[in-house]
């Protein structure tokens, strides 16, 4: 069971690359689903099923929260850094840009 639930955890973490929050409804369903199925085919009570089930339903949304994270990460660590840039300076520079717009 532990084997699905990291697949489960792998699989949110990529769908948090591509796709929005509503496709771990699904997801979860069809992954508590089949932890339930699991469970309840390999001997084990219905209270001990629906632990397997919410264990491996839950899985993939801590990985599409894990993705969401790394992704974020990556992206602040991919942009360009400008050390000589002051806000008073670029703030100058939209006001003059604005200014030489207008008609006199």
């Amino acid at each position: 069971m532990m084997s699905a639930a990291i697949f489960s955890f792998l699989v949110g973490a990529v769908l948090a690359w591509a796709f929005r929050v509503w496709i771990l409804l699904p997801l979860s369903i069809l992954a508590f689903l089949l932890g339930f199925g699991f469970g309840i085919a390999s001997d084990a009570t219905v209270l001990e099923a629906s632990g397997y089930g919410l264990l491996v339903g839950m899985t993939p949304q801590f990985g599409y929260a894990f993705g969401l994270l790394a992704r974020s990460t990556l992206t602040g660590l991919r942009a360009p850094l400008r050390p000589n840039s002051s806000r008073p300076a670029s703030v100058a520079a939209l006001y003059k840009k604005s200014a030489m717009k207008r008609p006199h």
